[in-house]
């Protein structure tokens, strides 16, 4: 098969859909398919431009002249590269949805949609979102031929706006993250992913804080790009609770130096508010390392509270702490024994796994 990925952001841009289609195009490649991606000219955080080919390891990049912004853009030369290919797959709802749904009948290819949890990461514009989504949206996948739920909260909104819907669960690159072999520091807490607002990392640092009154030891490492300007106040709200010098903003870690810092955590943590799915905490379990996690759907469906991980209310400090002090004093043995009852469970989301059943759904509509 010849399948075109289409996707707002990519190489060089990090982030989960970027990763996700990055994975999907080397398990595509090594079954012997080409999958190539399509996506803007610029990044959203830098508004820097760039060129119009590149390459990310084997996958070819095409990127598209567009105009807009992060919250909607318009990119209509992706019409042209249509022809070339079987399938085009698209990433996320946005303006490319509605071109390729609306059109589906000019330029004739089947398509097939990643939900990525829609445009509902956040509360901004809620009302008008939900409108949007049971009016254009609706009408938009009229033309899609199939849509794949990211996660059982996305197969259920999307089945209702749409009768074509598989769920196909996120993928993680199992191998790597369940080689890591744990090496704990006491009392060391990890959080990875983007510095945003939705992940309310100013709430794990105030249970740092609480922490900190009878565990003088903890700190918390943060792992990932500041995409909203927020680690200066963050850093500012840890010196005045006291715990400055306990939370280290590291950025974006090359990978092997990430899977160190998986190794070394004796808890992983997340409080965030929003998940379309959970792929740092399904990698830190891969990693056998015990998630403590907000108590929000997208977690909820992966860890299982007591057996592979806890749930607690972030927004209730106290009871998050006392989450954490019970998670932290598990003894080594009963916390390694956690650690691997994840290990295992985090498996369903290898992507060899998750690459077939995508597959699958192509061979489908291709029929």
């Amino acid at each position: 098969m010849k399948v075109l990925q289409v996707v707002r952001q990519f190489h060089p841009g990090t982030g989960g859909m970027e990763n996700y289609v990055s994975c999907l195009c080397r398990e595509l490649t090594s079954r012997g398919h080409r999958s190539d991606v399509a996506t803007l000219d610029y990044l959203f955080k830098t508004r820097e431009r760039l060129p119009a080919y590149g390459r990310s390891g084997s996958i070819d990049i095409i990127r598209l002249p567009s105009a807009g912004n992060a919250r909607y853009f318009l990119a209509p030369r992706l019409l042209e590269l249509l022809p070339r290919y079987d399938l085009v797959h698209v990433h996320g709802v946005d303006f490319f949805t509605d071109l390729l749904g609306f059109l589906r009948r000019v330029h004739a290819r089947p398509v097939v949609l990643s939900t990525h949890g829609g445009f509902f990461h956040t509360d901004w514009f809620l009302s008008f979102k939900k409108a949007y989504f049971f009016s254009v949206t609706r009408m938009a996948l009229r033309g899609v031929d199939r849509i794949i739920g990211d996660s059982p909260r996305d197969a259920e909104l999307f089945s209702r706006v749409s009768s074509r819907v598989t769920m196909v669960e996120n993928g993680i690159d199992y191998r790597r993250f369940s080689a890591v072999q744990k090496k704990i520091q006491p009392d060391t807490l990890l959080f990875v992913g983007r510095i945003s607002r939705n992940k309310r990392i100013d709430r794990l640092i105030e249970a740092l804080a609480r922490l900190k009154e009878d565990r003088p030891g903890m700190r918390l490492v943060v792992a990932g790009p500041d995409w909203e300007g927020l680690q200066g106040r963050l850093e500012q709200q840890a010196g005045s609770l006291g715990v400055r010098e306990a939370v280290s903003f590291t950025g974006v870690l090359p990978p092997d130096e990430l899977l160190e810092e998986f190794a070394r955590a004796r808890l992983f943590v997340s409080a965030s508010e929003y998940e379309a799915f959970g792929l740092s905490t399904v990698e830190a379990m891969a990693a056998a390392t015990v998630p403590v996690v907000n108590s929000i759907r997208a977690f909820a469906d992966i860890v299982e509270d007591g057996e592979t991980g806890f749930l607690t209310d972030f927004s209730d400090v106290e009871a998050a702490a006392g989450t954490l002090r019970r998670a932290l004093e598990l003894a080594d043995s009963g916390l390694l024994e956690m650690g691997e009852k994840a290990r295992e469970a985090a498996s369903r989301y290898d992507w060899r796994r998750v690459a077939g059943n995508v597959i699958q759904v192509y061979e489908e509509v291709l029929e």
